[in-house]
């Protein structure tokens, strides 16, 4: 029971920014409901920096919200996903992480075509999971990004021999707003640098704000 309410606390609000409070919280001065919901955790969470404590707190509350059948529900998915394989998970995962950074549009289209996908017989159906499953991997996981971050991935395959898996998502940020002007620019200036000293400019931009790193390589002939 205590491994199933710790999955779901983190399951309920797993997508929530750890926030620190205004003031540190204290355990007996929180709603009965949510002290009973954090007790298995009572020890561990005494231990545990204010800052750690916090999101414990929110997720109780968001778990104490529930409604009984709401709680039987999310149960049950947890129950689910716990019986999946680890690479199924990890899949799922990748797939959910993609899928929150599409844009309006191409979630809008993606649920279109899978309405549509979802009407066709299951035979046709079938053959076209068969002719995906066979793609190689990388060329998989292109489809789970929309036209804009594939061609920020091209891009930055093109540009840079490695970026570490921290920053990918800020590179690509970065990528991504770039007028074509400033790609010309970028592509000339990594041409003119050597390779070991690649890396410390896409550093060097990142820690730029729009409009200076928009500057800066305007100012590169």
């Amino acid at each position: 029971m205590r491994v199933l309410l710790g999955g779901l606390l983190m399951l309920v609000v797993g997508l929530f920014s750890p926030m620190a409070s205004a003031a540190e919280r204290v355990f007996e001065d929180e709603p009965v409901a949510v002290q009973e919901a954090l007790a298995p955790f009572k020890s561990l969470m005494q231990r545990l920096p204010a800052a750690l404590r916090e999101p414990l707190f929110l997720r109780a509350q968001v778990w104490v919200a529930l409604t009984p059948e709401e709680q039987a529900a999310l149960r049950e998915n947890l129950i689910a996903w716990e019986d999946r394989a680890p690479l199924e998970r990890l899949a799922l995962r990748e797939r959910f992480e993609a899928w929150e950074h599409l844009d309006d549009r191409t979630r809008a289209a993606a649920l279109d075509a899978a309405q549509r996908f979802s009407s066709l017989p299951e035979d046709i159906r079938e053959g076209w999971r068969k002719r995906f499953d066979a793609l190689d991997p990388a060329q998989r996981q292109r489809y789970l990004f929309d036209p804009t971050n594939r061609l920020a991935m091209d891009l930055a395959n093109d540009l840079f021999r490695f970026v570490p898996a921290a920053e990918q998502a800020d590179t690509l940020a970065m990528l991504r707003d770039l007028t074509p002007a400033h790609v010309t620019a970028l592509r000339k200036t990594l041409a003119r640098l050597p390779p070991a000293r690649r890396d410390a400019y896409r550093q060097q931009l990142l820690s730029l704000d729009p409009a200076a790193r928009a500057a800066e390589l305007d100012a590169k002939p």
